[in-house]
């Protein structure tokens, strides 16, 4: 910023409910000059939107869908084409949210930019953003779309027999709705995008030149691909070993060392690659040093958002602990948690909650809520 633009951005602090002739009139400008000001500053991030919102510091801007999650579970043997007894649970989903929400609860301030319907599973999701602690300004909602919908049949022991997926509405996320949330992209501090995005939309971030560090999930093989024209800009991939392949077009069956997979993502321009390794761990590898580390032993009730809990866990720890070793043990903590939940997201999720319930194996030095006992 400039003298002047330091001095607008000031007077707005001290008055942000100032018109622009009164800050003209503080400033010693005239009026048509200071909203010429504010408009560059607006392009800038600096401002947000109406009223002269100033943003906020450590402000993630999570860019993705968001899902409601239909689980039905038969009581007993699973009868195909009859009618099952069984239970039905609601519950929100989708990689972007669960990533969003996990930040949320881990203390991060958190912004989601999706798309919901107008209709109640749409109420649903951005009712429980608010609760969880998310940012919900910028959830839109389409009228002519249904909000993103998973439908799960399971048999009594809790194994998939069949789904539907319903999500054309995040294809509507392109970049023309982006170009309208520019002060809110410019004004993040990290920007988490996944590769649930339409391809338009991820070429679009890719060709922007954002303030923020851009940090990715590839979300699945399929989906991987997409993320291809942002790779130059990533600070930071997750992906497992299927999804690093689909990237750099190996075959599936192409045997490859772990470590040469994220030395050839390095070198198409990625900062750091957190390679999901399933039940044996994760590797986090960038060009100075790589880190394997296991995961803690823990009760599976689901793996089901185990992968989004990683990725916000390593976000959060990146900002909260100095060593890359106290990095990735706790983002695989917050991992573990996850696969001790019901749900996509364990609503008992804070920094507190992963120290307490893993003490032994985070065993951080510095930390005092890291005191020894028997390692779970």
């Amino acid at each position: 910023m400039n003298q002047i633009e330091s001095s607008i951005i000031a007077a707005i602090k001290a008055n942000p409910m100032a018109s622009q002739q009164e800050l003209a009139t503080m400033l010693g400008m005239s009026r048509e000059s200071v909203a010429g000001y504010i408009m560059r500053l607006t392009r800038k991030g600096l401002i947000l939107g109406k009223g002269y919102i100033l943003p906020t510091g450590n402000n993630i801007l999570v860019i993705g869908g968001a899902n409601v999650d239909l689980t039905g579970t038969t009581k007993s043997i699973y009868r195909s084409g009859d009618s099952n007894p069984g239970e039905v649970q609601q519950s929100a989903g989708g990689v972007g949210r669960n990533i969003a929400e996990n930040l949320a609860r881990l203390g991060s301030h958190v912004s989601m930019i999706t798309v919901v319907g107008n209709d109640s599973r749409g109420s649903f999701l951005i009712d429980h953003a608010r609760d969880a602690g998310i940012n919900i300004q910028d959830f839109i909602q389409l009228p002519n779309y249904s909000t993103s919908t998973y439908l799960a049949l399971n048999n009594a022991n809790g194994e998939l027999v069949g789904a539907v997926a319903d999500m054309n509405i995040i294809g509507q996320l392109l970049p023309e709705v982006l170009v309208e949330k520019i002060s809110r992209l410019q004004s993040a501090s990290q920007l988490v995008v996944e590769a649930n995005l339409h391809e338009e939309t991820i070429e679009w971030i890719a060709e922007q030149n954002f303030n923020a560090p851009i940090i990715a999930d590839a979300v699945s093989a399929t989906k991987a691909v997409r993320l291809v024209p942002l790779l130059p800009k990533l600070s930071l991939l997750k992906v497992n070993v299927s999804e690093a392949k689909s990237i750099l077009d190996i075959p599936e069956h192409q045997h490859i060392a772990e470590t040469e997979l994220i030395d050839a993502l390095l070198d198409r321009g990625v900062q750091t690659i957190l390679l999901s390794l399933g039940e044996r761990g994760v590797i986090v590898g960038n060009r100075e040093s790589k880190t394997t580390q296991v995961v803690p032993a823990c009760k599976i009730l689901s793996d089901t958002g185990a992968g989004d809990a990683l990725l916000a866990g390593y976000i959060f720890a990146q900002t909260r602990f100095d060593s890359a070793l106290e990095q990735i043990k706790f983002a695989v903590a917050c991992a573990a948690c996850t696969l001790e939940a019901k749900h996509a997201v364990n609503p008992q999720l804070t920094e507190q909650y992963v120290s307490t319930q893993f003490k032994t194996f985070l065993h951080f030095s510095n930390q005092t809520s890291a005191t020894a006992e028997p390692e779970r």
